[in-house]
């Protein structure tokens, strides 16, 4: 069996037909159905056991499929009569045998999956990648009355050369529709479905290396663990409940941003540039609706209490919310624009385009690195409550940088000494972030028809000058901490 690493597009339906006149899609498909059944226990026995059952039917043939995962992984299958486990047959380890015959009476349908596939074959840049046009629905169990979910994906299939080739595929593609990368396989998708798996905000995962790893690969870990929460975040999004979506995918591009400037010296020249201005428009887009919903669901409270029942509240409150619901769904179209999902999978082949050179070991870089943020956050800070507004917004920023960078070589220092660093860090940055809420709260205050100076706008410049005398104080704990490196 030939080994294949994957990508999978997601596709609208209606625009199969475009992606169809595509000349590398010129010749003739081969076609097929496929029914695939899902089986497990009803308390998912199996899965914990990390056994798997599948049942695949193709045309009149029918096989049987077992997979276990962990230290011991295998794959057995075999042609089967539909709805028969002859497990003894099909597998050659006698444990795994006899304890899948234990489980055959109880098994279930947990979902199934019902395709229509078009298959080509593709030579690009050395490498053999079959493009395969899926589209189906997904079903719970096998009651009608379960739920399902229409879908139409494209899944490329690498068989040889390099990886990058199959995100340059995509690309090409990519030249009249939208096509874009999905996280989950359709068989994550499915048991989501059949289980009701409830969505949940994605917060950045720990970033773990080892202090003698290459500069270039810790670069490259870091911005895939951030492109990972970007999209575990974008179904988010479109819920009705989306303001933590918003707020963690736009926290993944600021990593993801901050680490391209981190490595800028060390990555191609005009790499850094370049995508740090590609991300820099996603990350506006996410912006704009984060400070309208931390003006609605923070700001505005906060003010209600001095100006709850004065006639220029009421107005702004119903201001707010119509802004608020605009920048949410400008914010929804971007995410469903082909733009977007053009740079997402440029920028993976750019990744995965990158020399895997050899460079300075990565405690080395660590260390230069925090140092230089760490100098310039504090150059700043130091004279903070004397800068303006656009000033301080600075200043904040480079306390972000310094606390991204500290994420993400964080496993190359001792955690007794970098936690004090790293609580005293958030406090600081717990008050910044309320000082440029304030900022935010005043530029958006000023998008109001006729630019008033009214009551809300006084009381976010009264509400800024308590802040700036309490802004010394709180930034001494960084400025005198003992840092850690």
């Amino acid at each position: 069996m030939r080994t294949s690493q994957t990508l999978r597009l997601n596709l609208d339906s209606r625009d199969v037909s475009t992606l169809l006149q595509h000349p590398l899609l010129s010749s003739a498909p081969k076609r097929r159905r496929i029914h695939q059944t899902h089986f497990d226990t009803s308390d998912q026995a199996l899965a914990r056991s990390g056994l798997s059952v599948n049942e695949t039917r193709i045309l009149r043939k029918t096989m049987l499929t077992v997979q276990r995962t962990g230290n011991d992984a295998h794959l057995w299958t075999g042609s089967t009569t539909p709805g028969a486990f002859d497990f003894a047959t099909l597998i050659d380890d006698p444990e795994t045998a006899e304890r899948l015959t234990q489980f055959a009476g109880n098994l279930i349908p947990i979902y199934t999956i019902e395709a229509r596939q078009r298959e080509w074959s593709i030579q690009i840049r050395s490498a053999q990648v079959d493009v395969i046009l899926e589209e189906g629905t997904l079903s719970a169990g096998e009651d009608s009355a379960q739920p399902t979910k229409p879908f139409c994906e494209i899944e490329l299939r690498l068989y040889n050369g390099q990886l990058a080739a199959l995100y340059g595929l995509g690309r090409l593609l990519s030249r009249q529709v939208r096509l874009h990368p999905v996280a989950d396989s359709l068989a994550q998708q499915a048991h989501s479905l059949s289980f009701a798996k409830s969505l949940g905000p994605a917060k950045a995962k720990r970033v773990k290396i080892d202090a003698k790893e290459c500069v270039i690969g810790v670069f490259k870990q870091i911005a895939w663990l951030c492109l990972r929460q970007l999209q575990e975040n974008e179904e988010g999004v479109f819920t009705p409940s989306n303001v933590e979506f918003i707020h963690q995918a736009r926290v993944a591009l600021r990593r993801l941003r901050t680490a391209l400037r981190l490595f800028e010296a060390e990555l191609p020249p005009g790499f850094s540039d370049k995508w740090g201005q590609a991300w820099r428009d996603v990350a506006e887009q996410l912006g704009n609706a984060r400070n309208w919903d931390v003006f609605y669901s923070e700001t505005l409270p906060a003010m209600a209490g001095d100006l709850g029942n004065h006639a220029e509240f009421i107005q702004l409150k119903e201001f707010a919310l119509i802004e608020r619901k605009k920048a949410h769904t400008e914010t929804q179209q971007w995410l469903r624009g082909r733009r977007y999902s053009l740079t997402m999978v440029a920028f993976c082949e750019a990744l995965l385009m990158l020399p895997d050179r050899k460079t300075d070991r990565i405690d080395a870089f660590a260390d230069k690195a925090i140092k230089k943020r760490y100098k310039r956050f504090c150059r700043g800070a130091r004279i903070a409550h004397t800068l303006n507004g656009e000033q301080r917004h600075e200043v904040r920023i480079d306390l972000k940088k310094l606390r991204y960078t500290l994420d993400f070589f964080e496993s190359l220092y001792p955690q007794k000494q970098l936690h004090p660093f790293l609580s005293a860090l958030a406090e600081t940055q717990e008050l910044l972030g309320h000082m440029n809420d304030l900022v935010s709260g005043e530029a958006l205050l000023a998008s109001r028809p006729g630019n008033p100076f009214d009551l809300p706008v006084a009381w976010t410049k009264g509400r800024m000058s308590a802040y700036l005398e309490t802004l010394p104080a709180a930034l001494k704990p960084v400025l005198d901490a003992k840092t850690p490196w």
